[in-house]
């Protein structure tokens, strides 16, 4: 058995790899809500930052991309005052189940104390169990375009 070691690294240092990111988040969230690729495509490549908002990792097995997870100004229009969001969390389904969204969100997490951030949201309709054992805490039920959902909220001190 060929042992795999996932790294997880900057999207601006993978360009070649927006156009797969893109499509993994429209393919999961955008297609539904009306969304389209090439809007979904333009948001990726403003996500090739380091040092700004908005902000993509990229988990990477062997330089081929396995999952994703942003960092955003907003992700729940109805909710300008809370910002930044953790977004985009993605795992390909070959590669569920080894750790890979833990190592996703614990590493965005320094990233964003590293940005000078102090509190994170996000709004997830399936995967709230995961960010509870991350220290997130549920601060409301609300609606989406993809049915109801929990917002969810982690202090980073």
């Amino acid at each position: 058995m060929v042992e795999t070691r996932i790294i997880i690294g900057y999207l601006a240092d993978y360009p070649n790899m927006i156009p797969i990111c893109a499509s993994w988040s429209y393919g999961q969230w955008s297609y539904h809500s009306n969304g389209t690729l090439e809007h979904t495509l333009t948001r990726f490549t403003k996500g090739a930052n380091k040092e700004r908002l908005p902000f993509t990792l990229v988990a990477l097995d062997n330089q081929k991309p396995v999952g994703m997870i942003s960092l955003w100004k907003s992700d729940l229009d109805n909710r300008p005052d809370l910002s930044p969001w953790l977004a985009s969390l993605y795992v390909h389904p070959f590669y569920r189940g080894r750790h890979i969204s833990s190592s996703l969100i614990e590493k965005m997490e320094i990233e964003a104390r590293r940005l000078g951030y102090l509190r994170l949201f996000l709004v997830t309709e399936e995967a709230k169990t995961i960010y509870i054992k991350h220290g997130w805490e549920e601060l409301e039920q609300v609606k989406t375009g993809h049915g109801n959902a929990s917002l969810m909220s982690k202090g980073l001190l």
